[in-house]
C-alpha cells in the first residue's frame, strides 16, 4: 500500500514522504545513538519552520537535584508594555534525540506567534541518562520559570507548558509532578504511556514505516529511556501519565492535543484528553487529517504544520491567568 493510496494522506505531506525517501535514502540502516540525533537535526533545518525573527535569546541555568540545567530564553520583538504569557517548551526526539539546536525553529516559530517568553530546556537525554532524569530537569524548569517570570517580562500566572513527541510526554509527566499548576498545557502528538500493557491500534496500524514514525522507533526509544527497573513505575502516572490516578489527573491544568491522524501515536494524545474530561478537566484534541507525527517539527514543508503553530500561538495569546485560591497563592503553588 503507497503512501498516498489509503488511508488519505494531504497532498503537502504526500510530498514530504517523497522527499524524505530519497534526501534519506542513504542512511544507515542500524544508525548509532549519535547519527540518530544527527538525522533528526538535518531533516529538522532542512523541512523546519522558516527562522522567525525574535527580540533576544539568552542562556541561563536552573538548579536542580542533580546540578544544574540548561534553559534557553527566547524574547520576542515589540516593546515590553505588559508581562507577556510564558512557555516551558520541551522539545522530542523519543527522550535521546532532540535539543535546542535541533528545535531552535520550533522555539522561535511559538515565541514569536504566541508573543509570549519561551524558555526551552535543554534536559538529559539517554542512553546517558535514563528515568527520571529527563522529568526531575523539566520540573526543574517550570519551578525556575516560575521564579524567575517577573524578571524575564512573563506572568507566572499565565504560564503555559508545551512539547511534543517525546516532549509531551515530559511536558505532562512534569505537570503531573510539579507543585506549581500552569493555566495551560499543549501537548503536540504526545507519547501518553510507556505501559508494556498498552492495547493502541493506532501504533501497529500506523506504525509500520509508510507514515514516517514506525512502532519499532517507539520501542527503542522506551528501551533507551526506562531501565528493567523501572518496569512498575511505566504502569502508573507519572511515568505513563494515561495512567495517572484520578485524583492526579484532575489537578491538571486545561489541555490542548494536537494529534496527527496518519501517527502511531494518535490513539494515546485521545485517550490522555478523554481521561482528562472523564476527571473534570477542560482538555480538547485538534486531530489534523491526513499528516503525520512531527509536522510541526517539519512545517517548512507542510502547511498544516504552520497552521498548528499559529493555532498555538493563538492559543498561548490569549491563554487567561489561572485562578488560585489565598492558600495557593501563599503557599506559591
Amino acid at each position: 500500500m503507497g503512501a498516498a493510496e489509503d488511508p488519505w494522506v494531504e497532498p503537502d505531506t504526500a510530498r514530504l514522504l517523497a522527499r524524505m525517501a530519497v534526501d534519506f535514502a542513504d542512511a544507515p540502516g542500524d544508525p548509532t545513538v549519535e547519527q540518530r540525533r544527527q538525522g533528526l537535526d538535518i531533516a529538522a533545518q532542512m523541512y523546519g519552520p522558516p527562522l522567525a525573527e525574535v527580540g533576544a535569546i539568552s542562556w541561563q541555568k536552573a538548579w536542580g537535584p542533580d546540578g544544574p540545567v540548561s534553559l534557553r530564553v527566547y524574547t520576542p520583538l515589540g516593546p515590553r508594555r505588559r508581562r507577556r504569557p510564558i512557555v516551558v517548551h520541551v522539545h522530542g526526539g523519543g527522550w535521546v534525540l532532540g535539543g535546542p539546536e535541533g528545535y531552535e525553529r520550533v522555539a522561535r516559530a511559538y515565541c514569536a506567534a504566541g508573543d509570549c517568553i519561551l524558555v526551552d530546556v535543554e534536559y538529559r537525554r539517554a542512553p546517558e541518562h535514563r528515568h527520571p532524569a529527563a522529568l526531575q530537569d523539566c520540573v526543574t524548569a517550570i519551578d525556575w520559570t516560575v521564579r524567575n517570570a517577573g524578571r524575564l517580562g512573563g506572568d507566572s500566572e499565565r504560564l503555559v507548558v508545551t512539547g511534543d513527541s517525546a516532549g509531551g510526554h515530559l511536558a505532562a509527566a512534569a505537570c503531573q509532578s510539579s507543585r506549581h499548576r500552569p493555566a495551560l498545557q499543549i501537548l503536540v502528538y504526545p507519547v501518553m504511556t510507556a505501559s508494556a500493557q498498552a492495547t493502541l491500534p493506532s501504533r501497529s496500524a500506523l506504525g509500520d514505516g509508510r507514515f514516517f514514525l514506525r512502532e519499532f522507533d517507539i520501542l527503542r526509544a522506551e528501551a533507551e529511556y526506562f531501565t528493567p527497573e523501572h518496569a512498575h513505575e511505566r504502569e502508573q502516572g507519572p511515568a505513563s501519565p494515561l495512567l495517572a490516578t484520578r485524583k492526579v489527573l484532575r489537578r491538571q491544568p486545561p489541555t490542548l492535543a494536537i494529534t496527527a491522524a496518519l501517527d502511531p501515536l494518535v490513539d494515546e494524545g485521545a485517550a490522555y484528553v478523554e481521561a482528562l474530561r472523564r476527571a473534570g478537566v477542560d482538555a480538547e484534541e485538534i486531530r489534523i487529517p491526513g499528516t503525520i507525527h512531527a509536522f510541526v517539527l517539519f512545517a517548512g514543508e507542510l502547511g498544516v504544520g504552520r497552521d498548528a503553530i499559529a493555532e498555538i500561538g493563538r492559543r498561548i495569546r490569549a491563554v487567561k491567568p489561572r485562578r488560585r485560591s489565598l492558600l495557593s497563592r501563599m503557599l506559591g503553588h
